[in-house]
């Protein structure tokens, strides 16, 4: 069995452990569990197409790395946009078939692609630019969904994205503890950390090309802050395995899932969503998260 197979595996396991708990509205684990599909075969198809001969952009010499410049920015990810074209058509579908008020977000998308008040370049340009104001302008377009069309594109673009961070992590393997504040790849900031083996090797989860990079165990991720008496953090006896880090320092927080002493299923996109009550908590103590889900919730 792949990776990729394992990887889809345990995403499938991690759904109906989800599902189980029925804490979180079937339509949704439905739409993810559909959506997640696609975005393997996605990177299958991608993967297959990628070989030796399949060159990388220019990344980032080695000196700058080490102090701190990721190996190739977001914005020059370089993606073949017509598979994720066709991804992105499958998933509105997906999305408008799930009815209500996604049924009528999904209409206003199609509407504005087909009479050219949106095109999927521009779409695409503004996800891999984090260009906010284009997103909030949308967000007032589609009311009852605000952050219908981030899901889109994030949706979209994440499977050709993950597999180019993949090929350049095989090319230029992220070795030791990484210091910066953003993800050592892209450049972008971490949506969950994550405790890893017996000796807990604390790892960041990029929220754009999903990297996983060892940082130091001690320390705020964002800004760097060490200073014990302004770190915090708290945890709910209702989600054992997951506890959030809080920073004094910057205001900002980041959750973290344990499951080493536990017999749980570790997916992070699907885990940062199982442990959604915590950032209400975490929002409530005057915390901020620099980061959307790993879905764009």
């Amino acid at each position: 069995m792949t990776d990729l197979a394992k990887e889809e595996q345990r995403f499938a396991r991690k759904i109906g452990a989800l599902r189980a708990k029925g804490n979180f509205p079937t339509a949704m684990l439905n739409l993810l569990e559909t959506v997640g599909g696609r975005q393997f075969q996605a990177m299958v198809e991608q993967t297959s197409k990628d070989d030796a001969s399949t060159g990388l952009p220019d990344l980032t010499a080695p000196e700058r790395h080490v102090q701190g410049a990721s190996l190739l920015p977001r914005a020059s990810f370089s993606l073949d946009l017509e598979p994720a074209r066709v991804l992105l058509t499958a998933i509105l579908e997906d999305v408008r078939a799930a009815g209500s008020e996604l049924e009528i977000g999904a209409d206003r998308v199609m509407e504005a692609l087909e009479t050219e008040e949106l095109s999927v370049e521009r779409l695409f340009r503004a996800y891999l630019d984090e260009d906010q104001e284009f997103f909030a302008i949308w967000a007032e377009k589609t009311p009852t969904t605000p952050k219908l069309l981030f899901f889109l594109a994030q949706s979209a673009l994440t499977p050709f994205i993950k597999s180019l961070a993949r090929r350049i992590v095989e090319a230029r393997p992220l070795n030791g503890v990484w210091e910066h504040g953003h993800c050592p790849v892209c450049g972008s900031l971490p949506y969950l950390s994550s405790l890893e083996t017996r000796e807990g090797l604390r790892k960041m989860h990029c929220c754009f090309c999903q990297t996983a990079y060892r940082v130091a165990r001690i320390g705020c991720v964002y800004c760097g802050e060490r200073d014990p008496q302004k770190l915090h953090y708290f945890d709910v006896e209702d989600l054992p395995g997951f506890r959030v880090d809080l920073c004094d320092q910057c205001r900002m927080y980041v959750k973290t899932a344990d499951f080493r002493q536990l017999d749980r299923i570790s997916v992070p996109v699907l885990d940062d969503l199982e442990s959604l009550a915590m950032d209400v908590l975490a929002q409530a103590r005057g915390h901020a998260r620099p980061t959307l889900s790993a879905f764009g919730f």
